[in-house]
């Protein structure tokens, strides 16, 4: 890499930097190619970090790393003591939603005569073909990321939404089990506390928890077909049908 070596993208003109072999830019060349307040990039960046791969998607530079750098160019700050480099991939999910007509233009000339000055395409097919192959890229992880957040939602306790269906559903078992609601064992605050609390406890026997509120979200239709094939124990059984025998008489 020639370290002086200027190239002008849209209406600016960057310094050429490369790290590992590869061509690199920086918040600052981003936001003066795309005419963009100083820290816009930046500041995108920080607040999609997690879709951003280290290594792949960016480069950050500290310590000794920053300080050979730094004697090998003359664009990093003496007093830097961070860097961070952008790849071409990185530069492309960092300007995804950049869709004026400079950003186009300025997306073009970067990805065709900056990161890949020696694979220029040689047709408009090459280039829309190469776009599109590093916008899919980018879909694709955007995928994973999705997939990933369903997993971890499934994974969660059960929400407002289960706990309701549950609780109906505990309720709905215990009217069923004591004969419904006009049944003297239903009307036994006794016996009818002591099937609602076995109906719980063989809810939280089942799964390990100390509360039904601990059910695991993918759990919870597993846990209204539990309670659907609930049977009282036969303690309770006879206490109930001992109370509802004595109204009929």
């Amino acid at each position: 890499m020639q370290m002086n070596e200027i190239m002008k993208i849209g209406n600016q003109e960057i310094t050429v930097k490369e790290y590992k072999g590869q061509r690199v830019v920086t918040f600052k060349d981003i936001d003066l190619c795309h005419e963009r307040p100083e820290g816009t990039a930046g500041r995108n960046f920080r607040e999609n970090k997690k879709f951003f791969i280290e290594g792949e998607d960016y480069f950050y530079l500290t310590g000794e790393d920053l300080k050979e750098y730094k004697q090998a160019t003359n664009f990093v700050g003496s007093n830097a003591r961070e860097l961070v480099l952008i790849t071409q991939q990185g530069y492309t999910m960092l300007t995804k939603s950049l869709n004026d007509d400079l950003a186009w233009k300025v997306q073009r000339e970067l990805v065709n005569n900056y990161f890949n000055p020696q694979q220029r395409p040689s047709s408009p097919m090459e280039i829309l073909k190469l776009e599109f192959e590093a916008l899919k890229e980018i879909d694709n992880k955007v995928d994973m990321v999705n997939a990933d957040l369903q997993d971890f939602k499934q994974d969660i306790p059960i929400l407002g939404v289960e706990e309701v269906k549950i609780t109906n559903a505990v309720k709905g078992k215990g009217i069923a089990c004591l004969g419904g609601k006009s049944s003297a064992a239903y009307n036994d605050n006794s016996v009818r506390s002591k099937v609602y609390a076995d109906i719980h406890r063989q809810l939280k026997r089942e799964f390990g928890v100390t509360t039904y509120k601990a059910i695991k979200r993918k759990d919870c239709d597993l846990a209204l077909e539990l309670i659907a094939a609930y049977e009282l124990p036969y303690v309770l059984q006879e206490q109930i049908e001992t109370l509802n025998c004595k109204t009929a008489i």
